[in-house]
């Protein structure tokens, strides 16, 4: 292992006070409405704009672009910044800048950039706005190649090359130019059956205003490094201590560079990732950090190479790196005391066209950012570098939960890599999280290379595919190449519905026999007939999904363009194209199922006790299901005896996810292979709807189409018309819940080892409590499944008692997660009677007395550096809700863990 470096005194006090703001009312520092008044006022001067009907006519991307400016530059003012902190160097800090306050659970404050009409026709797909935009990343190495001038500068360039064809093309075409009275955006033409010439306008006034939307962005981020260099510069005159001056100087510096050249130093380029990354999360776009051992590891081995002392550079580097995790938490919150006054959210949606489902409290520290380090280079060579060590140090130093850090290993990586990530994980109990490249490369280059038709396209998948990073969360995405948006599923519903003619088992008796969420089927009798019965419902749902994701890419253009991020992601600045215009080249669409080791588990019990012995009639099943397992009169003494068996024998007597049996190796490869299946028949069926022209199908084909594509609520032109002939959206297929597993349980009847409203099992991992023989045939059971088709994802979450394990039964661990094929991994340690001894105090806080309420603000600080997994991010334990924290706890592995088990 390389030789590790401990923190500096500076990243020691800067993690301190960070510790100690997260503990008080921040309530005050988010942004209000108010505070972008005189910004805005001095935007609207600069742009001409007396009111904001003048405003409003511009084009809704120029609008958010001008939206950009107003926020990054009410950021940066001295008055407002009292109150929000945003325009402050701390004493010692080396990376700069401020972000806003905002997370995933308690939403996100911006400048309006919308009409009341618009808003108002919004209303119906809760797009605002406000809406939040994660689950994607920037592949930085573009932005340090080029800086954010040269970004500018092209931009420019493009804007008046486009301003100089439309003239041409107006003079060229008077006759069609007399017949628009007015073209204030081309958006309003977009769905017309497009003349030639009309076309050949539209294209040249869309590109138009997407180049100039990314210069305005572009100068927003811009002047935001100036005023820092003007604040570093009036700090350094202001302090007599000469290292500091020297520091605040060569800040000063490295932002007057940025604002003007590309970096040429790690310093710089550190520097300048987090200003685009602050701008990123300032501007609604909350996203991944993606790969930065590859983004910074050229600057990184210049500067190495050529250093007098290298172990000096190389802890200086350590040191910034620290700094940087530190910058990028600095909006954590570690007491539950202030959330409600702190709560932001609105009915947006984050990526889908239904009010955004989440558990809100779970997600306050969630703020979709993600450090991935290692897997492979896109030639498919070893990544691993000494940034990758590097960043381990860093984070084994701080131990913060965010930003969130993965390691990509696989039977390629070093003995040297393997024992630094264990040795961290057992340092920090929680960080990193391992994705496994032996089962998500190949399942990401299936999906990529099926699309592909040429030698060169499937050259290219294979590059993508051996360059893939993960969101905001532990979604797998293409590195700054892709624009991504998913849709959950309920797995158990798929079950219900199978089970039950159709409808979801309701307590409510005026359903009769449930909640009506699908088709009427005839009652199932035999395991075969259940399992037709099933994959029909699943195709049910899958279809809503699939519709559902194109339904995004009908209104995003309209209501959240974001010509920011577009200007280094994908294809999008090469075509002159927004990521909402389908600009990147690759778009993705994940479906993933909710509730699969559950549904997994009710299946195997309905397949022992109800199909192959016939022990117990479904009806009856289905009955004591909906009771809880409790007769509703308590004289019935005989049938609650009956529902005590059946409650025992579903719990205890039959097969469960992660038992390495057989009849679970049947279950999942029946559930998976069928997501697989229906996924891609989902997906030839949605292109023939929505996404393939006319102009080759027969007469009687056209009119089909035109008739599928109304009846599914879209009136317009294909969408390789409207987005470009290669556009098309690659579905992946995947299992998790996020952090809503609480959520997820509410109304749903009781199963196989939980009970009715009960959470359901995170993400893809065992039932709380049900390993009983260690977690090797947790493993077991995972080499049993199609892991690499699960291109969407599928991550284990595992929690095991930290007594008498070393870093060597950690590194065992992680050794045989991968060479089972496991897909994605969380390891977690920690001693149980902590864990209850935080939970109860963190409900004393809320539910207490006075005395017990004090006693937990005096104690449970002490506890502050304990991270948790939620369910797509890390957490502090002591700021998680009551219903995560008691799930957690349960999940706890007591038996001991060894290399042998």
């Amino acid at each position: 292992m390389t030789e590790f470096i401990p923190s500096t005194n500076r990243v020691k006090k800067l993690l301190d006070n960070l510790k100690e703001r997260a503990l008080t009312n921040r309530s005050d520092e988010w942004f209000c409405e108010e505070d972008f008044k005189k910004s805005k006022e001095k935007v609207f001067e600069d742009y001409g704009f007396t009111n904001d009907k003048e405003y409003f006519k511009r084009p809704v991307i120029e609008r958010k672009a001008i939206a950009i400016d107003i926020m990054l530059r009410s950021m940066t003012d001295p008055e407002v910044s009292k109150r929000t902190h945003t325009y402050e160097i701390e004493d010692g800090e080396l990376i700069v800048g401020v972000m806003p306050m905002a997370s995933n659970g308690l939403g996100k404050v911006f400048p309006n950039y919308l009409s009341e009409e618009e808003k108002r026709a919004a209303s119906y797909t809760n797009k605002t706005e406000l809406a939040i935009l994660g689950h994607n990343t920037v592949n930085y190495e573009k932005l340090l190649s080029k800086g954010i001038w040269e970004i500018r500068e092209e931009a420019r360039e493009k804007t008046e090359q486009y301003e100089k064809e439309i003239d041409s093309f107006k003079k060229e075409n008077p006759d069609f130019y007399k017949n628009i009275d007015r073209m204030e955006t081309i958006s309003i033409m977009q769905n017309s059956e497009n003349t030639p010439m009309l076309t050949r306008h539209n294209e040249l006034v869309s590109k138009r205003e997407f180049y100039n939307s990314v210069k305005i962005s572009c100068d927003a981020v811009i002047n935001y490094m100036d005023n820092f260099a003007k604040l570093a510069e009036y700090e350094s005159k202001r302090t007599d201590i000469k290292i500091r001056q020297n520091e605040l100087k060569k800040i000063a510096a490295i932002c007057n560079k940025l604002s003007i050249d590309k970096p040429t130093t790690f310093y710089e380029a550190l520097q300048c990732v987090y200003f685009f990354h602050l701008a990123m999360h300032a501007s609604m776009n909350l996203i991944s950090l993606g790969r930065l051992d590859q983004s910074l590891y050229s600057f990184y081995k210049e500067e190495f190479d050529k250093a007098p002392n290298k172990q000096a550079f190389r802890a200086k580097a350590t040191e910034l790196f620290e700094c940087f995790i530190i910058k990028c938490a600095g909006r954590l919150n570690l007491t539950t005391e202030f959330l409600v006054e702190q709560d932001h959210m609105d009915n947006n949606a984050a990526l889908g066209v239904h009010p955004y489902y989440l558990d809100q409290r779970a997600g306050v520290n969630n703020f979709l950012q993600n450090i991935i380090i290692g897997g492979l280079t896109p030639d498919g060579n070893d990544a691993e570098n000494d940034m990758t060590h590097i960043i381990l140090n860093a984070y084994a130093n701080v131990n913060l939960s965010t930003p969130g850090i993965y390691v990509r290993m696989g039977d390629y990586s070093s003995a040297d890599l393997r024992e630094s990530v264990a040795k961290c994980l057992h340092q920090t109990k929680n960080l990193p999280g391992i994705l496994n490249d032996n089962a998500l490369v190949p399942a990401i280059h299936e999906v990529l290379d099926k699309y592909e038709t040429t030698d060169e396209g499937r050259k290219k998948a294979e590059k993508l595919a051996n360059d893939y990073c993960v969101d905001g969360c532990w979604e797998p995405i293409l590195n700054g190449e892709c624009d991504w948006t998913f849709q959950m599923i309920s797995c158990l519903n798929m079950f219900q519905c199978a089970i039950n003619q159709g409808a979801v088992l309701d307590t409510n008796d005026g359903m009769l026999r449930g909640s009506k969420v699908s088709f009427r089927s005839p009652q199932v009798h035999t395991y075969k007939e259940f399992k037709e019965s099933f994959k029909k419902y699943m195709q049910f749902f899958i279809d809503q999904a699939v519709f559902t994701m194109y339904d995004c890419y009908t209104m995003d253009e309209f209501v959240t363009p974001s010509p920011l991020f577009s200007a280094v992601l994908g294809q999008c600045m090469e075509r002159g194209r927004d990521k909402s215009w389908g600009g990147t080249g690759m778009n993705i669409a994940g479906v993933i199922l909710t509730g699969v080791p559950d549904t997994i588990n009710i299946i195997a019990a309905f397949k022992k006790f109800v199909f192959e012995k016939q022990m117990y009639d479904i009806e009856e099943v289905k009955t004591a299901m909906v009771h809880n397992f409790k007769v509703p009169l308590e004289a019935d003494f005989q049938r609650q005896v009956l529902w005590n068996q059946i409650k025992n024998n579903f719990d205890y007597n039959c097969a469960k996810f992660g038992d390495a049996s057989d009849e679970i190796k049947e279950i999942g490869n029946f559930v998976l292979n069928s997501l697989v299946e229906i996924v891609d028949k989902s997906k030839e069926f949605s292109e023939k709807v929505f996404l393939n022209s006319l102009k080759d199908e027969s007469p009687e084909n056209v009119n089909l189409i035109r008739r599928l594509r109304q009846i599914a609520g879209y009136s317009g032109s294909c969408f390789k018309r409207k987005f470009g002939n290669d556009f098309c959206l690659r579905f992946t297929a995947g299992c998790g819940t996020f952090e809503g597993y609480p959520q997820q349980g509410l109304g749903v009847v009781a199963t196989a080892n939980r009970g009715l409203n009960d959470p359901l099992i995170a993400n893809f991992s065992p039932a709380p409590g049900s390993i009983k023989n260690g977690i090797g045939n947790v493993f077991k059971t995972l080499s049993q499944l199609p892991m690499n088709k699960m291109s969407a994802g599928a991550i284990t979450d595992l929690c095991i008692n930290e007594s008498g394990v070393d870093y060597t039964d950690v590194q065992s661990i992680i050794d045989a997660f991968i060479s089972n094929n496991g897909c994605m991994m969380t390891l977690a340690l920690g001693d149980i009677k902590v864990f209850q001894r935080m939970y109860d105090l963190s409900k004393d806080l809320l539910y207490g007395n006075e005395t017990q309420k004090a006693i937990a603000r005096d104690e449970l600080p002490k506890y502050r550096d304990i991270v948790v997994r939620v369910g797509g991010w890390q957490a502090p334990f002591i700021s998680m809700n009551l219903d995560q924290q008691a799930n957690y706890i349960a999940r706890f592995v007591s038996t001991p863990c060894t290399k042998e088990n």
